[in-house]
C-alpha cells in the first residue's frame, strides 16, 4: 500500500484528502443530526413518551 501513496502526485494526494474530508464531514453531520434527534426524544417528558402500564392489581 506504501507504493500506491508513493506513487501519486501531491495534487492527487490533496484531492484525495479533500474527498476524505467531504465524505466524512458529511457522516458526522448525519451521526450528529441523529444523535440530536435522539436526545430530544429522551428529553420528552415521560408523558409523551406513550402509554404506561398501571400497576393496580
Amino acid at each position: 500500500m506504501n507504493s500506491e501513496w508513493e506513487s501519486m502526485t501531491i495534487d492527487e494526494l490533496f484531492k484525495l484528502r479533500e474527498l476524505m474530508q467531504d465524505v466524512l464531514s458529511s457522516k458526522l453531520k448525519a451521526k450528529k443530526a441523529e444523535l440530536e434527534r435522539r436526545l430530544q426524544i429522551l428529553n420528552q417528558p415521560s408523558s409523551d413518551v406513550g402509554p404506561t402500564k398501571s400497576h393496580n392489581p
